[in-house]
């Protein structure tokens, strides 16, 4: 049986979301299509109302391989995978005589750890949320929000944050989620069968079309171990916001508050000098950071450096101690150490990055009314990371309301890579 045509496949399509078909629509398909079949990238400027997202659905579904959509915004996500795309898939599905999957993947702390939910490891301490160090009980706001968060966990098939409404604080969800970092990982955990994240990783696997956002985007390509299923084909919508996205993830950032929720994860499983001297530089940190003017950094100051160091080696030591836990009756213990291990590692991590000074990193204070004093690092453009690790492999669709710079691609261009 031949191929259908684009024209036809797009006509399906718009009329199973009720839609009007358009010039630019149709157009912008073709040059998708052709683009994903001759492996280059496209830039594509799509204004509001020329019916996008099915401009590129279309030619994606119909490309026969696994293609990533990422988008910037939750709202375009609940609209692909909600709206468009199983309308999209019906209306295909007599033409393509085959119906293709599709599935929304987010990063870990999105979901619900169902082991820190039961086993209950606070986030922070000093939060009074069944700490196992101290057995507090819980405060009243997050104690209500974690009592509904335990019944939510009963009842939701996706342990996803974003289905859960109204939602909590984010202090309140921290209590019931990881990073990366922070999971004991699916084989050592006791949840590991039941895990809202590995769950939607699977269905990820299985899926001709992922929808995710453009942060996951940029953690599969800066932190080296893949997040993403496989897939020659990457579609960004909101593409304008992509840089400023990557960015996010690439900044490193170091507060007195984090190294001190540092401090206090790591006291009671390292030995006693080791806690000493991150207690000791966590406090000599904070001391300076008390003085921190808000701007940018041209250069370390030398006693900034003298801290910085003093925190990296702290935190180093502490890490070689951390296989030596001091007070065998905490409970669940290796959950509580890979939480401290992974608040260690990112002091150790950001204080080497900062000392190591590279000129394409920019270096600045921040300053906030409620959280105090910052130090932040990031790269002053991510242009090289994104080409070599966004679009070397793979063919890249990136399209936006807004992409033309001055009536053209060419700025927009340089700062993608």
């Amino acid at each position: 049986m031949s191929k259908p045509a684009l024209t036809e496949l797009l006509h399906a399509a718009v009329t199973a979301v009720g839609g009007t078909e358009r010039p630019g629509q149709a157009a912008m398909a073709e040059a998708v299509a052709e683009a994903v079949d001759d492996g280059h990238h496209l830039l594509v400027q799509a204004g509001t109302g020329t019916g996008k997202s099915l401009g590129y659905l279309v030619p994606a579904l119909a490309h026969g391989e696994r293609v990533v959509v990422a988008t910037a915004t939750l709202a375009l996500q609940r609209q692909l995978v909600e709206r468009d795309l199983p309308r999209t898939v019906e209306a295909l599905h007599p033409l393509l005589r085959r119906s293709p999957q599709f599935a929304m993947l987010k990063g870990r702390s999105n979901y619900l750890c169902l082991h820190r939910m039961h086993e209950g490891v606070p986030q922070e301490e000093e939060d009074g949320l069944f700490d196992p160090f101290e057995g507090a009980a819980p405060t009243s706001r997050l104690g209500k929000d974690l009592l509904r968060l335990r019944d939510w966990s009963d009842e939701t098939e996706t342990g996803d944050r974003d289905d859960l409404t109204p939602g909590v604080s984010d202090r309140a969800w921290v209590q019931v989620s990881v990073s990366s970092r922070e999971c004991l990982g699916a084989s050592k955990c006791a949840y590991g069968a039941e895990c809202f994240a590995e769950a939607a990783r699977e269905r990820a696997k299985l899926a001709d079309v992922i929808v995710t956002n453009h942060a996951l985007l940029a953690i599969d390509a800066i932190e080296g171990a893949p997040v993403l299923p496989g897939h020659e084909v990457l579609i960004v919508d909101e593409a304008h916001e992509l840089v400023s996205r990557v960015t996010g993830v690439a900044t490193g950032e170091l507060t007195p508050g984090g190294v001190n929720r540092a401090v206090r994860r790591a006291a009671k499983l390292v030995d006693e000098k080791a806690a000493d001297q991150l207690q000791t530089a966590a406090e000599g940190f904070e001391r300076l950071m008390e003085l921190a003017l808000p701007g940018r950094l041209e250069a370390l100051p030398e006693d900034l450096g003298h801290a910085l160091a003093a925190l990296r080696d702290a935190a180093r030591a502490c890490l070689s101690s951390l296989g030596n836990t001091r007070d065998r009756s905490v409970e669940d213990e290796d959950a509580v150490r890979k939480q401290a291990k992974a608040s260690v590692e990112t002091v150790h991590d950001v204080a080497e990055r900062l000392l190591e000074g590279s000129e394409y990193d920019v270096v600045w204070y921040e300053r906030h009314d409620r959280y105090g004093a910052s130090l932040r690092v990031a790269p002053l453009t991510v242009s090289g990371l994104l080409r070599e690790k966004l679009f070397a492999d793979r063919s890249v669709v990136l399209t936006s309301a807004t992409l033309k710079l001055g009536g053209d691609f060419n700025g927009v261009g340089a700062s993608l890579g």
